[in-house]
């Protein structure tokens, strides 16, 4: 279950971000809407860690084949969409936003409402599985539903009335933002070394998969790829699946967190 909302958190948050580049993008039209690259970039989304152990088959859930498709599908078509959005920026450096605007709109609009429809389906594929998460996450998804269909028939629904993005506040907010890692690591726990993998990351501590049994309130060590260790306190485990609470918070502006 920890894999799956780390990986619905992503394409929930992927869904969000791409009906906001969307709604700018429908509003080219408009005089005095956001047509800048520096107001528009922010909220280009990338392809987050978890996809590509999704795209491998690695990651450890119970998705069916089409679930996996269309969610690869979403980022595949984001790949296209992101390239579109830099020609305009380019050219708009060059000859204006206006004049590249006016060059760009039917690509923008094609590419951008296409990752809204795909975005659209993953999320309503991802519906059903939501059962076995917090019921914040059911309205994430409702609300996503009523967003993307609006950017889909050319509105702008994350633009607020001065024609800026503004993202409507989902139901389900962590209390402390947590950023997805997928990466193996080697655990140390009483003396012994394992094999495991770091699920995400928030600056108070790891979300770890594949660990053996860990006792709360004891001392384990972890070692990333890069060579970096880092120390903590097992907070839970369940099963195979295991939280840390670092001894030291991570600041805010560690790769880890920004990378």
């Amino acid at each position: 279950m920890p894999m799956l909302e780390a990986l619905v958190c992503e394409v929930h948050s992927a869904a969000l971000l791409t009906a906001a580049v969307a709604s700018a993008i429908n509003a080219f039209k408009r005089d005095s809407m956001v047509r800048g690259e520096g107001m528009i970039r922010p909220y280009v989304p990338g392809e987050p860690a978890i996809i590509s152990v999704l795209r491998n088959g690695m990651l450890e859930t119970d998705l069916d084949e089409d679930t996996v498709r269309l969610v690869t599908q979403l980022f595949d078509d984001l790949t296209p969409a992101r390239i579109a959005l830099d020609e305009y920026f380019s050219d708009a450096s060059q000859i204006g936003e206006d004049r590249s605007a006016a060059l760009h709109l039917l690509t923008l609009s094609t590419v951008w409402r296409r990752a809204c429809q795909d975005a659209l389906l993953a999320v309503r594929q991802l519906h059903a599985d939501l059962r076995q998460l917090p019921t914040q996450y059911t309205s994430n998804s409702k609300l996503l539903n009523n967003v993307l269909q609006d950017a889909i028939m050319g509105g702008s629904p994350c633009l607020d009335a001065a024609g800026n993005i503004t993202l409507p506040d989902l139901p389900q907010r962590r209390q402390s933002a947590r950023r997805t890692v997928c990466q193996p690591c080697q655990l140390t726990y009483n003396r012994v070394t394992h094999k495991a993998f770091v699920r995400d990351v928030s600056p108070g501590g790891f979300g770890l998969e594949r660990v053996p049994h860990l006792v709360p309130k004891t001392v384990v060590q972890i070692e990333l790829p890069s060579g970096r260790r880092f120390t903590g306190v097992v907070a839970w485990c369940s099963g195979s699946s295991a939280g840390v609470r670092f001894t030291r918070p991570l600041l805010p502006n560690d790769p880890l967190l920004t990378g």
